[in-house]
């Protein structure tokens, strides 16, 4: 008879534990580093959609001003953060009173003109209007004003942090204003 021959045995189809947990260690490395780069796109993304809507939202208050400041034929109301223009409406000599406005408490600027008030731009950490006669001094007379400048900064957070500010600052001439000077 033969003589049985023991059976080699196989080695077990499979991983072993210490390439389990090396594998899932990887895994783990690997996964972290690709969600801190999603967040970081995404909090890139959104810090340039905001520089985008300050440019956008503060453009329309530049340019809106920019026209209401060279056809202003008087200015009847001014303070650091309120600049109330006599503007004309149409050819046949009728006006509007238009106030721009700065409210610290909501930290927005407001476009007022007879019938509407619309807001301009939101977020605005800091805000003057300053007044200069027609030799660039600074002025507090309404006869001696020609010229109007306003500084602004925008700030827009996302999670507590400052992700964009956008700082203005821009002087108007008031070119159809008769002055003392």
């Amino acid at each position: 008879m033969w003589a049985s021959e023991p059976r080699r045995r196989r080695p077990a189809a499979g991983l072993s534990l210490t390439e389990v947990i090396v594998a899932t260690a990887l895994l783990g490395l690997l996964a972290t580093a690709v969600m801190t780069s999603f967040v970081f796109l995404l909090r890139g993304e959104k810090s340039l959609a905001h520089y985008t809507e300050m440019n956008s939202t503060s453009r329309e208050l530049l340019e809106l001003l920019s026209r209401d400041a060279k056809s202003a034929i008087a200015v009847t109301n001014f303070t650091t953060y309120s600049l109330t223009l006599t503007v004309p409406q149409d050819t046949a000599g009728s006006t509007a009173d238009i106030t721009y406005e700065y409210d610290p408490s909501t930290k927005t600027i407001l476009r007022e003109t007879p019938g509407a008030t619309t807001t301009l731009v939101r977020h605005v950490e800091s805000f003057t209007f300053r007044y200069l006669n027609s030799n660039n001094a600074t002025t507090t007379s309404l006869v001696e004003l020609k010229q109007v400048q306003l500084s602004l900064r925008i700030v827009r957070s996302l999670a507590y942090v400052t992700t964009s500010q956008y700082v203005i600052s821009a002087q108007y001439t008031l070119r159809a204003k008769p002055t003392a000077h």
